[in-house]
């Protein structure tokens, strides 16, 4: 229309300015003539567009009215549908516009928020609100009533339903199956998942329905094919199957049923009762596994006299072939079978014998039979019949033929120890666990005295004591052997010996057996106690001579230092000139007696030692030793001792060592005598190397030498006293020196060794000192300790 009305305005101007309406100059009517017919035609132009808009504005509105009529007329009957609803509801924009409410939803919800579920309703609502987040929560409002809260987002909007609690409705089965630990799950006609329960959804690892039904889950891949089976039958279909729940392999039983809603499944975890089914059926094959591989012949016939089970025993002893047995012959019939084989006993009424062996199934119901088969052959069985729990009877055949050899040989061999004890001189009897004399021999009847009469009858001990005091007075031991044997304690093996009033002397041992029974010696040790007092007496007569011979020494070594002393002393005031000058053979003289004199000293002084030491007097003064100090300060005076006779000595031991417990005196003393010895027996030019180390618990001091070594013949009795004896080229012991040492370092408890050539110029000799370290190096002894060591 304003298209038109605009062209037609337009063509009009044109046509005014065209040439054809312009007026000559001579001409100015036609002009004004033309100018007013232009704006007479620009009006009417204009006239008729107002009153075409005009038109056009007024059927905008009339349409406008109608449509917000039809509009409120919706949305009216809208909220008319929604006040009669059963469920309550409260619509929201997401954009913080005021709510709208139906059935009073708005009312309900503010009384929710006031009641004591506030806070979780509250989180709720805000979640929905600014998430779109649903929920569906049980709430009770402010008067304590149970309301059912749902929210959803809907569009840009929020939407709340509120509805009575199942408790206060009617029954929700839904909310039941979802409460239930059973898997539960409804699929239509075409096996789409249409709702399931949540013990469902958590194991399919659904958030919720609709995303199980978006994956369509399923509890096991093969579940949809039981549904489509259910579906086809018309019927319900039961399955077990297996499926991973949590990462454990589970057996379900699956049930589906069809019902006019669609086809409702269930799953049962039956796993538990899956694996006892299972080890019911392993320990049935484990029986009969068992049974196969017995020795003895078993076979078990039902309560119809028909064979159940038979083990390769069974087959093997009777030579039956196991075809045949398979197909489950009767007793009668196997019967039958072995007596034409001729593998029964021999009966001369057999037909009444089988009679009273079928009647087992009846008599032996209660309690077993056992009986025993002689067969053609020589082979004896024992045949026992017991009752099965399933009815029937169960058949065990043992060969015993061997046993009885056995129990044939045992007997024989009984017979011949019993011949064998009573050969014996020592008197031997055998008491059982309860005291009974068991087993005796002939020489334990006459070493006491005792008649066939007081050992009939397996008598007990006590009164075979008692016949023993008859005849020999009252003897202690007896009661410590009624003890030992009576009380089943530990037995004391060795009683002793102990005097009859006859002057006899009886050894008494004792051995427990293993069946628990004791056995008893008795030895008759007179002439034996008798010659062992005779060499004892004679023994302490040898040691008293040896006391004897010691005191001797030691008093002969006490008398022999005063003369001694004197000697040395004038022997050395004459070698020092101040009575008068000496010639020079006076001089020789006056020290050889000077040498002679401290070599008997020496020999004296260790006569003493030794003296004293076998006496039992000599003790030890223990004290902390540091051991390479001891022994440099050994070395010291010794280098010059053998620089003296041409010889050089070494020591060797660590500077740190250690520290031990042990005599420092006699310890120098043990040196002292070793280098001697080693300077003694080494050649001029040798070396002499004193060393020591401590070895853990193990203190070592050596000497070591390059001289001629001990000969095979004196090495055995190198620490005897006055053993030592050396051969021309060849070194022996050392006399007193050697012996002292061995009693030193036996008196702390330790041992000597020696490693020697077999005799030469250069053989070498090695005397090494073991001694215990008893303490630590930074724990010195105490006083106590010291008196304990010594």
């Amino acid at each position: 229309m304003r298209g038109r009305n605009f062209f037609s305005i337009a063509a009009a101007s044109a046509l005014l300015a065209s040439p054809a309406w312009a007026a000559s100059p001579g001409e100015p009517s036609s002009v004004l003539i033309g100018v007013a017919a232009g704006a007479a035609a620009l009006a009417a132009a204009a006239g008729l567009w107002a009153l075409a808009e005009q038109s056009a504005s007024m059927h905008l509105r009339r349409l406008l009215r109608s449509s917000v009529a039809r509009m409120k007329s919706a949305v009216g009957e809208r909220d008319a549908l929604l006040d009669v609803s059963r469920d309550a509801l409260v619509v929201w924009g997401r954009d913080g516009t005021a709510p709208a409410s139906y059935g009073g939803g708005e009312e309900q919800l503010d009384s929710c928020l006031k009641g004591p579920d506030a806070i979780e309703v509250s989180k709720a609502l805000d979640d929905l609100g600014a998430h779109g987040v649903p929920f569906t929560l049980s709430a009770r409002d402010a008067s304590g009533r149970n309301l059912t809260l749902r929210g959803r987002a809907v569009g840009g909007q929020a939407a709340v339903w509120v509805e009575p609690a199942p408790e206060t409705a009617k029954v929700d089965f839904r909310g039941i199956l979802d409460a239930l630990p059973v898997p539960v799950w409804l699929r239509d006609r075409t096996l789409s998942l249409v709702w399931a329960n949540r013990a469902f959804l958590k194991i399919a690892g659904a958030a919720d329905v609709e995303a199980a039904q978006r994956a369509n889950a399923a509890l096991e891949k093969s579940e949809r094919d039981l549904a489509a089976t259910a579906r086809a039958q018309q019927q319900a279909v039961e399955a077990k199957r297996f499926a991973v729940l949590d990462g454990h392999r589970r057996t379900l039983a699956i049930c589906e049923v069809p019902t006019p809603a669609g086809i409702v499944g269930a799953a049962n975890d039956v796993t538990d009762i899956a694996a006892g089914e299972a080890k019911l059926q392993q320990h049935i094959d484990a029986h009969t596994d068992t049974l196969d591989k017995l020795a003895t012949a078993v076979a078990i016939f039902d309560a119809q006299q028909k064979l159940h089970f038979y083990n390769r025993a069974f087959a093997k002893l009777w030579s039956l072939p196991e075809d045949w047995l398979d197909r489950h012959p009767s007793d009668g019939e196997v019967l039958d079978r072995l007596r034409e084989a001729r593998r029964l006993p021999e009966q001369r009424d057999y037909q009444g014998w089988k009679r009273e062996r079928l009647g087992l199934y009846q008599t032996a119901r209660d309690y077993p039979s056992e009986d025993l088969w002689h067969i053609p052959g020589g082979k004896t069985l024992r045949v026992v019949a017991q009752p099965h729990p399933f009815g029937g009877l169960t058949f065990l055949y043992e060969d015993v033929t061997e046993k009885l050899s056995l129990e044939s040989s045992y007997n024989t061999l009984i017979k011949v120890q019993s011949a064998t004890l009573d050969t014996l001189q020592e008197g031997v009897a055998v008491f059982g666990p309860d005291g009974k004399l068991k087993l005796h021999n002939a020489a334990f009847a006459k070493i006491w005295g005792l008649a066939g009469r007081d050992l009939a009858g397996e008598p007990h001990v006590r009164a075979i004591a008692a016949a023993c005091a008859e005849k020999y007075g009252e003897v202690a031991v007896w009661e410590r052997l009624i003890q030992n044997i009576v009380s089943g304690a530990d037995i004391d093996r060795r009683l002793g010996e102990i005097e009859r009033n006859d002057r006899t002397i009886v050894s008494i041992g004792l051995s427990p057996l293993p069946d628990g029974a004791t056995l008893v010696t008795f030895a008759d040790v007179t002439d034996r106690f008798r010659i062992e007092a005779v060499l004892r007496e004679r023994a302490e007569a040898l040691e008293a001579a040896d006391r004897l011979k010691s005191d001797f020494i030691k008093h002969v070594s006490y008398e022999l230092r005063t003369p001694l002393n004197s000697i040395a002393g004038f022997a050395e005031l004459l070698a020092s000139e101040e009575p008068g000058p000496l010639n020079p053979r006076q001089r020789d003289y006056v020290r050889d007696i000077v040498a002679a004199s401290g070599t008997l000293t020496s020999l004296v002084s260790d006569i003493l030692d030794l003296a004293l030491i076998e006496s039992g007097a000599l003790r030890l003064e223990l004290e902390q030793v540091d051991l390479p100090a001891m022994l440099n300060e050994v070395a010291v005076h010794a280098r010059d001792w053998g620089a003296k006779v041409g010889l050089n000595l070494e020591v060797e031991c660590a500077v740190r060592t250690g520290t031990f417990l042990a005599d420092e005196r006699r310890l120098r003393q043990i040196v002292f005598n070793l280098l001697s010895n080693a300077f003694k027996f080494t050649p001029k030019g040798g070396v002499i190397v004193l060393g020591g180390h401590i070895d853990g618990e193990d203190v070592q001091i050596f000497v070591r030498d390059n001289g001629p070594g001990i000969s095979p013949d004196v090495r055995p009795n190198v620490f005897e006293r006055f053993a030592a004896k050396s051969t021309a080229g060849q070194r022996g012991g050392a006399g007193l020196g050697l012996a002292l040492v061995n009693r030193f370092v036996e008196l702390h408890d330790g041992w000597v060794e020696i490693e020697s050539g077999n005799g030469g110029k250069t053989a070498g000799t090695l005397v090494r000192c073991h001694f215990p370290r008893r303490i630590d190096d930074n724990q010195p002894p105490s006083a106590e300790r010291r008196r304990e060591m010594a």
